[in-house]
């Protein structure tokens, strides 16, 4: 009887659920709705929701139905996947809310090697910049080839002339940045017009090698470590290793060809799948916010905050702190900065207005007026 039960509410389920056509590599055509304070944030919201429908539904049927029970947690607060393409349908306004309608593709597989659906991915993050500082001693073979495939992509890079004028001087901080201090790499970051920075250090050795020496040659060996930081927040989003080696008759040579080749495969099979995953995530289920409320009077009306953040378009809220007046939250919310900002912005609490008053990246600072 339980089983009948369950398989009816599948079948009803899946019923309910948009028609959609499915393509090559799984990839699903679906139409979706978004609303927001502006077109953008509309047409990110359309997008969050096609994937949302498009994957969601994808999972019910293909591999959430387990053991008779369906995983429906999962789908419900967590999406994968990307948009490859989309057409807006129609666009329309009523007051302050903007309404965006799309017909979208969307694929559950790695959008790594598709770089339109990868310049989708950026543009709706607002085309972040990213910038790499790599320690390579008698050289910056690693950082050029870092460099050169983050601009084959199309990202948005920090002036390399920028950091090499940086490497000259704050030379402590950008040691603790380089050898992982997600801090110290936030803070250089931040200074220099970047949402995330690549930080890491190259290790460059040779060696003698027997069937190489008969020919007059060396072998090189290079070991990187990387990690990506968010700006905003000092989190790290990646962090990988790789190792590399080449042959010269130059020892000098054949070490930043090493280091080269390192950095390359590093990338290629390593960090930027990451990055790309962790781009696809914020976009997909939520940024994390910091933000700081001043002015707080009391344990009640810190109370009274939270609930109405949890009331706006957020996937969580973790309190950090209560103190002197501050309230810390950490606000996983669906939608950017100044989406945020514009929803919470003049809102009241307690008869008390909320204003905000600074935005850096993703803090965000709001006075209880």
């Amino acid at each position: 009887m339980k089983i009948r039960i369950l398989a009816a509410m599948v079948v009803i389920l899946l019923m309910a659920m948009p028609v959609l056509a499915t393509g090559p590599e799984g990839d699903i055509s679906v139409e979706a709705d978004g609303y927001g304070i502006s077109k953008n944030d509309a047409l990110l919201q359309a997008k969050r929701e096609a994937v949302s429908s498009g994957i969601g539904t994808f999972l019910i049927s293909e591999t959430e139905v387990k053991n008779f029970m369906l995983q429906k947690d999962m789908i419900l607060t967590r999406t994968v996947g990307a948009v490859k393409s989309y057409k807006i349908l129609a666009e329309s306004q009523d007051g302050d809310t903007f309404q965006v309608k799309i017909s979208a593709v969307v694929s559950m597989a790695s959008i790594k090697q598709d770089l339109v659906a990868l310049k989708i991915l950026l543009e709706s993050m607002d085309k972040p910049r990213m910038m790499v500082l790599i320690s390579e001693e008698n050289g910056n073979a690693a950082e050029t080839a870092i460099l050169d495939f983050l601009n084959e992509k199309e990202f948005e890079l920090v002036d390399a002339a920028a950091v090499a004028a940086l490497m000259d001087k704050d030379e402590a901080l950008i040691r603790k940045a380089t050898e992982g201090d997600p801090v110290a790499a936030a803070q250089l970051g931040a200074a220099n017009g970047a949402e995330f920075v690549v930080v890491g250090k190259v290790i460059k050795s040779s060696a003698n090698n027997e069937m190489l020496g008969d020919v007059g040659m060396v072998s090189g060996q290079a070991n990187i470590t990387a990690k990506v930081i968010n700006c905003s927040n000092a989190r790290i989003i990646a962090s990988k290793s790789a190792r590399g080696a080449a042959a010269h008759i130059s020892v000098d040579s054949a070490m930043e060809k090493a280091s080269e080749k390192a950095a390359r495969k590093l990338m290629d099979n390593k960090l930027f799948e990451k990055i790309i995953a962790a781009f696809q995530d914020m976009v997909n289920n939520g940024m994390t916010l910091e933000v700081t409320v001043t002015n707080v009077p009391d344990y009640k009306t810190q109370k009274a905050v939270q609930k109405l953040i949890k009331g706006l378009e957020v996937s969580s809220v973790s309190k950090r702190g209560f103190g002197g007046g501050k309230l810390k939250l950490s606000v996983v919310f669906r939608g950017n900065t100044d989406a945020f900002a514009d929803s919470i912005d003049g809102k009241t609490v307690n008869g008390r207005k909320l204003s905000v008053i600074d935005i850096a990246g993703s803090q965000i600072k709001i006075k209880l007026q």
